[in-house]
């Protein structure tokens, strides 16, 4: 039997829409995980890998997908960044 993995998870900007109804935006929700890895809670949320650039666990950003989560983590997903000033 696989243990499950109980985590906390933040989206912020436009990767909001994946969280569950009622959460708003910056606030924390329980997703319950099987393998544990950020590329499960990715999966789980409905969110297309591309929409997912920054991704920090427990405050330390962290780049593998494999990266394996323990329960309690909190894990927070940041979109790609764009904009600023144009060419002048």
């Amino acid at each position: 039997m696989t243990a499950r993995v109980r985590i906390r998870v933040k989206l912020y900007a436009t990767l909001k829409r994946f969280a569950p109804p009622g959460v708003g935006l910056g606030e924390a929700f329980t997703l319950e995980l099987e393998e544990g890895t950020i590329g499960e809670a990715i999966r789980r949320l409905g969110i297309p890998d591309d929409d997912v650039s920054i991704v920090m666990v427990n405050g330390v950003q962290v780049r593998d997908r494999n990266h394996v989560l323990n329960g309690g983590d909190l894990l927070v997903m940041f979109p790609p960044i764009g904009g600023g000033a144009g060419a002048y």
